[in-house]
């Protein structure tokens, strides 16, 4: 599996770092793991366009995790290139009744016509897409917040999306190989149903990961210290996410 980071950032608009976004690709399958804003061109410049995604994964529905889904599918729309395969976007309950919702606030225009769109809700569940099983698992956000576990080949890394500290997120994690943690602000600055560096370090360490990535980094963080604080509680392998960060598994 080969993840790279699209977006590292937050709601806060960064010439360094776009909202956050992350492209899974295993299985010569590719996933978008949450599509905030910036990540479209960040696809661009990996050479992927609107073609080129096979499934969207959202930890939930807030505008930094998703918004750049719309320019996707108007731009799928494009009468001289239009996309013709169909599309699953997966998410937690209620994303189905919310994308309703979205496509009828812009009166249709985001309503595909050459492919179709096809939504999957997952609760706390166990799925197989394109030979890849995935886990989703409730972690302390909102009510449709899901982490999701994907493993393959006996590799797996598993996304947080937003959450705070949790049983969830610490389950679904054990004995990942790369686990992927929001690390919203530094520890005094602590902001409810999110995670501080410390936060962080404690999750990684109790679920037993091999290697921890640390992202969605609001302003006030500072990299040098976040590694410091993340490390009193974490032993294992950390890093410090940037936009178009790329690990291989």
């Amino acid at each position: 599996m080969k993840l790279t980071v699209l977006g590292s950032g937050t709601a806060v608009p960064d010439l360094q770092r776009n909202s956050a976004g992350y492209l899974l690709e295993a299985n010569e399958n590719r996933f978008l793991i949450d599509f905030g804003y910036g990540n479209l061109h960040q696809l661009l410049r990996l050479g992927v366009t609107y073609h080129d995604i096979d499934r969207i994964f959202f930890t939930h529905h807030h505008p930094d995790h998703m918004c750049d889904l719309i320019p996707f599918l108007f731009a799928s729309k494009y009468p001289l290139d239009p996309r013709t395969r169909n599309l699953q976007i997966v998410a937690g309950t209620g994303f189905a009744e919310y994308y309703g919702r979205m496509e009828k606030a812009f009166n249709h225009w985001l309503t595909p016509e050459s492919y179709q769109v096809q939504i999957i809700e997952m609760d706390a569940e166990t799925f197989e897409f394109d030979g890849l099983e995935v886990t989703s698992g409730r972690v302390q956000h909102i009510e449709m917040s899901r982490g999701f576990r994907f493993t393959y080949k006996g590799k797996s890394i598993v996304f947080s999306g937003d959450t705070d500290i949790c049983e969830g997120i610490v389950n679904l994690a054990r004995g990942a190989d790369l686990l992927v943690l929001e690390c919203s602000t530094p520890d005094d600055m602590k902001v409810e149903k999110h995670l501080t560096p410390q936060l962080c370090g404690k999750i990684a360490q109790e679920a037993g990961c091999k290697t921890l990535l640390l992202s969605h980094f609001y302003p006030p963080c500072h990299m040098d210290a976040v590694r410091v604080s993340c490390s009193q509680n974490y032993s294992g392998q950390l890093i410090l996410a940037e936009d178009l960060t790329v690990i291989d598994l």
